[in-house]
């Protein structure tokens, strides 16, 4: 991905800003403190609604973000078949830098089918770093 990053900082139990403009997009979701499960489905689903085509889960219970995604994209299609240019793969990365993960997502984050036009860096914890986590991003 060569586009320009996007930096959205969300604490645990607001409700996001719709970012449909944003679509198609890629999300690289950054987990720095706990959430509820129930936030955690509603910005599963958010992440889904608002056009997002390639998920990338770092951070606290990265795992359980990769499956809840996984959970609302099927929901949205009724548990079956979906439109090929709506596959939303995901992944995430439990015991690697920030640093490797963004690495990672510059080379290989992508949708077989369509153009990711933005990268969403989601940054969920108590307080935002957009300085940090926008340079971690340049430099990797």
């Amino acid at each position: 991905m060569t586009n320009s990053p996007v930096y959205i900082h969300l604490v645990p139990g607001t409700d996001p800003a719709d970012i449909s403009a944003l679509y198609p997009y890629a999300a690289i979701v950054m987990v720095e403190t706990d959430v509820t499960p129930e936030w955690r489905s509603t910005i599963s689903r958010w992440l889904v609604d608002t056009g997002c085509l390639c998920m990338i889960a770092w951070g606290r219970e990265c795992a359980l973000w990769d499956d809840v995604v996984d959970w609302c994209h099927m929901e949205k299609y009724d548990f079956g078949d979906y439109p090929e240019d709506s596959f939303l793969p995901t992944s995430w990365f439990e015991n690697y830098t920030l640093e490797e993960v963004f690495e990672f997502a510059k080379m290989h984050a992508s949708h077989p089918t369509v153009e990711l036009l933005h990268t969403v860096l989601l940054h969920i914890s108590a307080a935002p770093d957009d300085e940090t986590i926008l340079k971690k991003y340049a430099d990797a």
